[in-house]
């Protein structure tokens, strides 16, 4: 056998020598990582024993951001499908040291739409996925942002001011849920790009809306973990129904499901709660929406059927209707009164977000509530031009509904678009009774936005509907000129 050369011997040493100086990096670096961890728990240990939340936040803050941000900016559209369940069932709230807490879905918000924003500036590329519900959304956005400006240019100098502290502070943060309620559609729009994100969307609100109504009914006190107050009710049984009646590939078990998921929460929304009219009306107008879109003729029998199980039970409605008076419903004409008074003085551009509330405690002490129609607080806060934006928004986004629910093609594109149009029809009918669009500082209070952003969520599928549907035709198009 021959020996090795003097060459391979040198070659050979140099290997084992660069594998030894390779593990005993590896070594130093396993104990500098065990070592790190070690320091930190003991430093979290002494931080947590002794209170000292700042310090903990200084010290594990960035070690949670650092890659938090990492994967945010790997996979961005992995994000904005966190708001959804952020949103239906993440109770994290910061405190503001007031009533009013900042819900994680809106911080969430807040975060993702600040890093897309930076990431354009960056590119240079400032694009939206088109669609004509961007104008009017970007165009209220900028009432919403004048109307600032203006009402505290334009305030009356007699106004109790001394009431009301941080008032600034707080219109603020009502604009900031009003912008970031936009945003969330924009996000959503912008990111899911396909149907098996629109499909997972729908499961969260589904799967969510379900465990709310069962929590509900049992009367379970799950600690406010789910998010089941305004419009839950309606984004939980309208994607049901729709499924029911326009998605034909289902499985029977399925269907089941879906029926029972339905009538359980009607049970629960229209019987056991039944005097919170704007946790079921909207739901109710819903339905028959997507009734007629699906099918005039079902529609009429629904409408016969319904107007003859009214009839039938005329004593209950009717004892309904006076328990209601007898809450003082007959006095939201009055509090409208009030609030066509204050628009009077200051019609253009408003007394800016949740601005009309010194007015009323001014002016009107003895009555000063709130309209809990969100289109009166819409003049009253953003002026006749607001009110106009959001009228031209509300109508180029039903429009847009009803065009892509006939251009989708027949399956889940086309159920989607069905309980998109039926729910953000029912969810504008809601702002008659209440503010569950834009939230009110002083009702719901900014920690309202945890389930406004409800429609806004749906608001953003018209966007995606709209980018999934066009490509899909565009890919037809060319296998058949292929």
């Amino acid at each position: 056998m021959r020996g090795f050369s003097e060459q391979q011997i040198i070659a050979i040493d140099r290997g084992l020598t660069g594998k030894l100086r390779d593990l005993q990096h590896r070594s130093l670096l396993i104990a500098s990582i065990l070592l790190a961890v070690i320091g930190l728990s003991l430093t979290g240990g002494y931080v947590i024993g002794a209170d000292r939340k700042f310090i903990a936040l200084a010290i594990f803050g960035p070690l949670v951001a650092l890659p938090t941000l990492f994967f945010i900016n790997r996979r961005f559209d992995y994000a904005v499908l966190m708001l959804p369940i952020v949103a239906l069932a993440i109770p994290f709230e910061i405190s503001t040291g007031t009533e009013s807490k900042i819900p994680a879905v809106l911080l969430v918000t807040m975060l993702l739409c600040g890093i897309w924003m930076a990431s354009m500036a960056i590119r240079n590329a400032w694009r939206l996925a088109p669609s004509p519900i961007n104008r009017p959304m970007l165009f209220f956005c900028a009432a919403c942002v004048l109307s600032l400006i203006w009402g505290i240019a334009w305030r009356d100098p007699v106004l109790r001011m001394n009431l009301f502290r941080n008032f600034t502070i707080v219109q603020i943060a009502t604009l900031v849920t009003h912008i970031a309620s936009i945003g969330a559609a924009l996000l959503i729009g912008n990111f899911i790009r396909n149907e098996r994100h629109l499909k997972y969307l729908l499961g969260c609100f589904l799967f969510f809306g379900s465990v709310m109504t069962i929590f509900q009914i049992l009367k379970v006190n799950h600690g406010s973990i789910l998010a089941d107050r305004g419009l839950w009710g309606l984004w939980t049984v309208i994607p049901a129904y729709a499924l029911l009646i326009s998605h034909s590939g289902l499985d029977w078990r399925w269907r089941v499901l879906l029926l029972v998921i339905v009538v359980a929460n009607l049970y629960q929304t229209m019987l056991v709660n039944v005097q919170w009219k704007s946790g079921w009306i909207p739901t109710v107008v819903a339905i028959f929406v997507a009734t007629s879109i699906r099918s005039w003729r079902w529609f009429i029998v629904m409408s016969i059927v319904t107007a003859a199980l009214v009839y039938a039970q005329r004593d209950f409605f009717h004892q309904m209707i006076e328990a209601e008076l007898n809450e003082g419903a007959d006095g939201r004409i009055g509090m409208w009164e009030i609030n066509l008074r204050v628009v009077g003085e200051h019609w253009l551009f408003g007394t800016g977000p949740g601005g009309y509330a010194p007015y009323y405690m001014t002016y009107y002490p003895n009555d000063a509530r709130s309209t809990h129609n969100n289109y009166l607080d819409i003049i009253a806060q953003f002026g006749v031009v607001g009110s106009i934006i959001w009228l031209w928004f509300a109508v180029v986004s039903t429009r847009e509904g009803f065009r892509l629910y006939r251009k989708a093609p027949p399956g889940f594109l086309k159920t989607m678009a069905l309980i998109t149009v039926s729910g953000w029809i029912g969810a504008q009918a809601s702002m008659l009774l209440g503010d569950w669009i834009l939230p009110f500082p002083y009702n719901q209070t900014i920690t309202g936005y945890r389930y406004t952003v409800y429609s806004w969520i749906f608001v953003g599928t018209l966007i995606s509907l709209r980018q999934i549907i066009e490509r899909q035709r565009a890919t037809e198009t060319v296998g058949n000129d292929r």
